[in-house]
């Protein structure tokens, strides 16, 4: 009697993705984040189909990245940026509707991924751009369970190093800045030799302009004779138009006019919509409508946000 040995080799065939890691990005306002649609630095919701990819850029801090966008626009952001997963686009997750999105984004080798910040960059029309980081949000490895990776984040919730912010809500693309971080900036100014003049908050030349306001509003810390950045004129039509200068381009920095019946009293974020001036990108501006007050106090509020 003759016995064969028959090895059987069990074959699964299957349509489905190897584990990959997933990440989720929304801009849809909710309860809690009020994000407006976002816009092109001339106010303009960016339209279906603009740019969005997601990714990290390995090995670089926010201050290096800031920079690299300064010294090379956007060519030298992308070079330095690396892609998970595929492109998506503005309009996407949303019925095509202009200035939004929620996307879902899969990357096959999530591993390779792991401990790097999420980071993402629009890049939208005439070589405007947006860079974001979600600043303690890393792309995570796979459970012990096996369970895919997943994270879930707002946009509200990132840190905009390039772009830029009017007032606490709208975020727009920008060209690329004409300064990088403050540290880089302040290395110019040689003439500064004393440290303690060399902090954020220090006023190097006296003009009561702390050296942070001046690299937010394009200001000179050496120069104690810099034009004010902030202006109040007439409209033509009975209000008034409060203008200041700023940096296009540093998306972190929160600019906000608040106002006041009395310095004494408290300040309120002024009311009305920041918006770029069309004739000046380095100016922003908020129109007072009448009737106004008789007297009525502005000051200009520059904020880094983390």
């Amino acid at each position: 009697m003759s016995h064969a040995l028959r090895t059987i080799i069990p074959i699964l065939v299957t349509s489905l993705p190897m584990m990959a890691g997933t990440v989720l990005i929304t801009s849809v306002p909710d309860e809690v984040h009020g994000l407006e649609p976002l816009t092109s630095l001339a106010g303009v919701p960016l339209a279906e189909g603009t740019q969005v990819l997601v990714g990290a850029f390995p090995g670089l801090d926010d201050g290096e990245i800031l920079d690299a966008a300064a010294l090379g626009g956007l060519a030298q952001v992308t070079a330095a940026f690396v892609q998970f997963g595929d492109a998506c686009a503005i309009g996407q997750g949303v019925d095509g509707a202009a200035g939004g999105f929620e996307i879902a984004v899969k990357d096959k080798a999530p591993a390779a991924w792991v401990g790097e910040t999420v980071s993402l960059l629009i890049q939208a029309a005439d070589d405007e751009f947006l860079v974001a980081r979600f600043e303690g949000m890393v792309f995570e490895a796979e459970t012990e369970t096996g369970l895919e990776p997943l994270l879930s984040l707002h946009l509200a919730d990132a840190k905009v190093l390039v772009g830029s912010r009017f007032g606490s809500a709208r975020l727009a693309t920008s060209a690329a800045p004409s300064v990088g971080s403050f540290t880089t900036w302040l290395a110019g100014f040689s003439a500064i030799t004393d440290p303690a003049m060399r902090l954020p908050g220090a006023d190097a030349d006296h003009d009561g302009r702390s050296n942070f306001l001046e690299y937010a509003t394009g200001g000179n810390p050496e120069s104690g004779a810099d034009p004010a950045p902030c202006e109040i004129l007439p409209d033509g039509e009975g209000g008034m138009w409060v203008r200041f200068h700023h940096v296009p381009g540093l998306g972190a920095i929160r600019y906000s006019l608040e106002s006041s019946g009395s310095p004494e009293i408290s300040w309120m974020e002024a009311d009305g919509t920041l918006e770029n001036d069309p004739e000046n990108p380095a100016t922003l501006r908020l129109r007072l409508t009448p009737p106004l007050d008789a007297s009525r106090f502005f000051r200009l509020n520059v904020l880094e946000t983390r």
